[in-house]
């Protein structure tokens, strides 16, 4: 044998030694219990796996040194407490590691092990190893880490000086991106024209594209502020809160179905939904916006319609996909903790915060103890009723606190039942095959007992009161969680108080303590007028909502895997007047939409393109394609179908049943006209039309859609049941109107695009329109020929370029 492999050999039979189950009366004898059974088990089954060359798991065996400070899942013993030792567990398959994988050492080596610790775990010649100390459970933040931008404090930047210009400056976002144009020898683009313009600041303000009357009223009306009066009558109308709460619903991942494994109704997720549309309509600041969806069960005073709005407000931690049937409660119960984590992390602060789960952030500096601290906060939330399959997600009463008593007592009842029958149930099972006259009699005894009980079960259910519920959260038992060791539950490490992450929060923050999970102090933390992320991410998401992409062209992800911000003093000015403004969302959109960069022209410039083909510098206004809603909705206002109704639900369906893939036979369909954001969204079967144009996975956060251009979106604007519907309501509606047919063609230009159409247009639609109707069906009618050409124009119009684009 070479020297290098006695000399391991020795190490390890020194460590299985201690798995003998010898008593030492003395250290001699405690070490040759170490090198006749521990060390040479360490060198058979161990060190070519946690050896000098080889360490899974960051762990070695070679050393008491080593045994002591431990892998990734902290020390391996603890001398003199086997109990306590991770490695006894390990040796013993007793939990989730189990090692030696394959082949589980024999009982009388476990034993000597055990004996080993317990007696302190001698190692000749190991040096000072009883003063080792495991590995250290926290870091220091690097200079880079602590000066990043995004955790920095919003501070007012100066405005910068610009250049004698030709451009008209409106407010202080024009000098600063002009600063940065003029840096680079460059400038605006000519303004758009009017009708242009109305178009561009509908769409991004409702959703909804003008009508023919606002144009014209706009184009002709010659006062000094009448671009402010539009933008200002924009943002009054009720369609604001429809276009700006469907962004948000985007980032809160909304959906009235659960997805994931048991596909169940969330019947009453539309409150949420309703919620933040009133809320942007009411321009509710968005400190508050934020601190309700967080807490707002915990927030005092107010009518009792406030305080139910306030519940339904926390729906947001509660409507997230969740694995329904999983088999471990405790891993479902962190994978929603999880879940709600990495939802509030890039919503708010723009921080991929769910990769602390397993072990440190590998980019941002965010600790595995920073994640815990705050999954803390939500472990003592009370987001579901049941862990068990198929659990059962959280919901509260609204109503008068009679009805609220009501419902908690005939909850109270119901549980009583159920309780009683599965009691009564177990019993007679245990029975098994009766033998004598009394045995059978109780057995009958018993099977009468379980149908009288589920018989008052059924009565029972059946008295439900008729109280409407709202998905929301309440307080539950407060306490800490300890670090899950690579995200696993079953593998502790340290306790991780409940508090917030230490890089933002000071090194210096108090943890959470007392009967509260701490959400209150969470929301007030978050809106914080100097808290560096909560008024950037927003103002950015503003910014994304019309320019087509933020300052930060990651808007979920302000980390170091994120796009750095293309004009970092223009976002902190904005950030900084965000906050002054009392935390307006209103006021920020017209502080962007009335500077003179967002009136800019889409105009192409060869020379632009070439200095700056991504248009970093804003030199140009981007055209961008209308949001699938904005395509729906657009197509039934156009065609003169679509219903304004706001509010409610279409999800028809009984609490918690499961619905198809298609969700069609689950509700009143899609085949209604009410606008796109009342739809219901069915995780794992997206209205395909939605999902045609681009609609965003509804299982996570998205706070910047993908846009592309595919064939099958020009099949669906061609050939769908959605435009067969629509066209042929536009071209009954355009026949009907007075005039002829020149008049005709120019009322459907207007009403779809905006414009009237130009002498060789109109020319080439008369036309195709004599020609259509003369090589019509001979069997139909001249009426159902004339219809079916209209048909066909306007079917051209809603599929152009010209319509699903905005300059």
């Amino acid at each position: 044998m070479p020297d290098a492999n006695r000399a391991i050999a020795r190490t390890l039979s020194l460590f299985l030694a201690l798995l003998a189950g010898a008593s030492f009366a003395s250290a001699q004898p405690a070490v040759d219990h170490f090198e006749k059974k521990v060390r040479p088990l360490l060198v058979e089954k161990c060190i070519s796996c946690h050896g000098p060359d080889k360490q899974k798991g960051g762990l070695r065996l070679d050393s008491r040194a080593a045994l002591i400070t431990g892998g990734d899942r902290g020390a391996a013993i603890i001398p003199s407490k086997p109990a306590d030792s991770l490695l006894l567990h390990t040796l013993a398959h007793d939990g989730e590691v189990k090692m030696p994988p394959k082949n589980k050492l024999s009982a009388p080596e476990i034993a000597a092990v055990t004996e080993w610790v317990k007696a302190g775990a001698p190692w000749p010649k190991s040096g000072e190893t009883t003063t080792v100390t495991p590995k250290a459970t926290t870091r220091e933040f690097t200079k880079d880490e602590l000066n990043y931008w995004a955790f920095q404090p919003v501070k007012r930047p100066d405005v910068p000086a610009i250049k004698d210009s030709k451009v008209q400056i409106r407010n202080e976002i024009d000098r600063f991106l002009l600063a940065k144009l003029q840096q680079n020898d460059l400038s605006y683009s000519p303004p758009a024209d009017k009708r242009t313009l109305i178009r561009r600041i509908t769409f991004d303000l409702t959703g909804l594209p003008p009508t023919p009357e606002e144009i014209d009223a706009f184009v002709k009306d010659e006062s000094k502020n009448a671009y402010e009066k539009l933008v200002d009558r924009l943002l009054a109308s009720t369609a604001y809160g429809e276009k700006w709460g469907r962004r948000w619903l985007d980032v809160a991942r909304y959906a009235d179905s659960n997805g994931m494994d048991e596909n169940l109704a969330y019947v009453n997720a539309w409150r949420y939904r309703d919620w933040v549309i009133k809320s942007f309509n009411n321009d509710k600041p968005y400190d508050q916006f934020v601190r309700e969806q967080i807490a707002g069960d915990l927030i005092q005073g107010g009518s009792d319609s406030e305080q139910y709005e306030r519940l339904a407000a926390t729906g947001f931690l509660v409507i997230g996909p969740k694995m329904l049937a999983e088999d471990d409660p405790m891993k479902m119960r962190m994978d929603i903790i999880d879940e709600q984590l990495d939802t509030l992390g890039q919503a708010v602060m723009g921080l991929t915060i769910g990769c602390a789960r397993c072990h440190d952030h590998k980019f941002d500096p965010l600790t595995a103890a920073d994640y815990y601290g705050l999954a803390g906060i939500f472990y003592s939330t009370k987001t579901m009723k049941t862990f068990n399959v198929v659990a059962t997600w959280n919901e509260r009463a609204l109503g008068t606190p009679q009805s609220v008593a009501a419902l908690a007592e005939y909850e109270k009842k119901l549980a009583a039942a159920k309780a009683a029958v599965a009691t009564t149930e177990k019993n007679l099972k245990a029975m098994a095959t009766p033998k004598s006259d009394d045995e059978k009699e109780m057995q009958a005894a018993a099977k009468k007992e379980v149908q009288t009980l589920k018989d008052q079960l059924a009565a029972i259910q059946k008295a439900k009161p008729d109280v409407d519920q709202v998905m929301a959260v309440e307080e539950g038992k407060p306490e800490n969680l300890k670090i899950h060791l690579r995200g696993n539950h079953l593998t502790l490490g340290d306790e991780a108080p409940r508090r917030f992450p230490k890089i933002m929060a000071s090194t210096a923050s108090s943890p959470i303590v007392g009967d509260r999970s701490g959400r209150f102090e969470f929301a007030e933390w978050l809106t914080r007028p100097e808290h560096p992320l909560t008024a950037r991410v927003m103002a950015n998401r503003i910014w994304a909502g019309h320019f087509g992409v933020g300052l930060v062209r990651s808007p979920d992800n302000f980390g170091k895997l994120g796009e750095r911000p293309t004009h970092p003093e223009l976002l902190d000015w904005l950030a900084y007047e965000f906050v002054k403004s009392k935390w307006s969302i209103k006021q920020m959109h017209r502080l962007i939409v009335t500077s003179t960069a967002y009136r800019m022209s889409s105009e192409f410039d060869p020379v632009i393109a070439e200095k700056d083909p991504e248009n970093l510098l804003y030199s140009h206004f981007n055209r961008r394609r209308l949001g699938a809603e904005e395509v729906r909705d657009g197509m039934l206002a156009v065609s003169g179908l679509i219903d304004r109704t706001m509010g409610g639900t279409l999800l028809k369906v009984n609490p918690r049943a499961y619905v198809n893939s298609t969700g069609s036979k689950n509700y009143n369909g899609y085949d209604n006209s009410r606008r796109s954001v009342y739809l219901p969204i069915i995780r794992s079967g997206v209205y395909d039309v939605l999902q045609t144009l681009d609609f965003p996975d509804p299982s996570v956060p998205n706070g910047q859609r993908n846009t592309s251009t595919i064939p099958t979106q020009a099949l669906f604007l061609l050939n769908s049941s959605l435009a067969d519907k629509t066209t042929e309501a536009l071209a009954t509606s355009i026949i009907a109107s007075s005039g002829d047919d020149a008049a005709r063609i120019g009322e459907a230009y207007r009403r779809t695009l905006g414009r009237v159409p130009t002498t060789v247009e109109a020319e080439k639609v008369l036309m195709y329109l004599k020609k259509s109707e003369a090589a019509g069906d001979a069997k139909a009618s001249a009426v159902q020929r004339r219809l079916l050409a209209w048909r066909g124009f306007c079917r051209v119009l809603l599929a152009s370029n010209e319509f699903i684009f905005v300059e």
